[in-house]
């Protein structure tokens, strides 16, 4: 998303920028959904839960967000295949 963000000469800092412009493309649904995922990645990899029932709750939020990210993914491979004829 970043590189989008740089070739289409857009702020790219704070991230927060890259966020809205990824919206603003209709790429992603939204930044604020963006970031809860992103947090949650950062609890799993890094918060090291003892609790097995806690993890397991961190790993069945992750996997209900998977197909959400599935789908920014392609998003953000149509628009660049669609703009900067990649794949063609």
């Amino acid at each position: 998303m970043r590189a989008v963000v740089i070739e289409e000469e857009q702020a790219a800092e704070p991230f927060t920028a890259v966020l809205l412009y990824m919206e603003k493309l209709a790429i992603i649904d939204s930044k604020d959904r963006w970031k809860e995922m992103r947090e949650l990645r950062n609890a799993i990899n890094h918060e090291y839960e003892e609790d097995s029932a806690r993890l397991a709750e961190f790993f069945d939020e992750l996997a209900r967000a998977t197909p959400q990210l599935f789908v920014w993914q392609e998003n953000l491979e149509h628009f660049c295949s669609e703009t900067y004829s990649i794949g063609r």
